[in-house]
């Protein structure tokens, strides 16, 4: 008779919290593969942002992006629902990304439109930041300070509520 091995896997997470928290804890980055010519930029490709939310796996979590629409207000949107789902318990959370396109009638225009939302949709639902592969972002220096900062000094009111008062630290604020 043959002995059973024992592999060494992961320990399964039986809750949706802890497991994105231990997936976290590996601070996965998507690599920025793509080359922007036109804005003279890199970016991370829908690729390596699957290949990045996928390490989420070896802690029972799992994706999918479904296109879908929705009412906002009195007009239909199409988003992709990335939804990310623990596997041992079911649990879901959702999170809706609009398409954008100049153009709905033309197919490779709702093409980039889709990959655009699938793409930073789900960066958004795992906080997955986009890292220089080359370090190029390194070699450019320091940032310059925002001028434009909205400082908020909380206080309490008569009634004791707590508000917020801001101050601007230039003359113009612009959002």
């Amino acid at each position: 008779m043959a002995e059973k091995t024992q592999t060494t896997s992961p320990k399964l997470i039986q809750d949706f919290d802890d497991a994105m928290l231990a997936f976290q804890k590996l601070q996965v980055s998507a690599v920025k593969d793509g080359v922007n010519p036109h804005f003279k930029s890199n970016y991370s490709t829908l690729e390596e942002v699957v290949k990045a939310a996928s390490q989420a796996n070896e802690f029972g979590l799992y994706f999918t992006q479904p296109l879908d629409l929705i009412m906002l207000g009195d007009q239909i949107i199409q988003v992709v629902q990335t939804t990310i789902v623990h596997a041992p318990t079911g649990e879901k959370r959702v999170s809706p990304c609009p398409v954008r396109s100049k153009d709905p009638s033309d197919p490779q225009k709702m093409g980039s439109g889709i990959t655009y939302a699938k793409r930073y949709g789900l960066q958004a639902a795992f906080a997955l930041p986009s890292k220089d592969d080359d370090g190029n972002e390194a070699s450019k220096g320091s940032p310059k300070p925002d001028h434009n900062i909205v400082k908020i000094t909380p206080s309490r009111d008569p009634d004791g509520k707590l508000k917020a008062d801001l101050h601007s630290t230039s003359q113009e604020v612009s959002f």
